[in-house]
């Protein structure tokens, strides 16, 4: 499996996507669901402490998918952010309860804890 680090994935995305953008958007995620990025060692990795690879946000390619539909849909179809996150990194669902409003995001981070 093929791990990217934040600079690696952000052109991936695409090229016209700033960084800072891509970082609030990141945290956007984290903080509206219980998603979360797995921290590790990028199959390519920049920081070295010591000489050791040192652990980073690092995404896989279903993390990039995802990442791309949110860019899609938010640059080209001009569809809502919060919506977007919800709708792509809830469980089908957690959406549906979130929609009705019956979804509570700090009851569902601590099932994962």
């Amino acid at each position: 499996m093929v791990f990217y680090s934040k600079t690696e994935v952000r052109p991936l995305i695409s090229k016209d996507l700033p960084r800072r953008k891509f970082d609030r958007w990141i945290q956007k995620i984290q903080s509206l669901t219980p998603y979360q990025f797995e921290r590790g060692i990028p199959s390519k990795p920049k920081i070295f402490k010591d000489g050791v690879p040192q652990k980073v946000v690092v995404f896989d390619e279903t993390d990039l998918e995802k990442l791309q539909n949110l860019y899609d849909r938010v640059t080209y179809d001009n569809e809502n952010l919060t919506y977007c996150i919800h709708l792509l990194f809830l469980s089908d669902e957690d959406f549906e309860r979130w929609k009705s409003g019956r979804y509570d995001v700090e009851e569902e981070k601590r099932k994962y804890q």
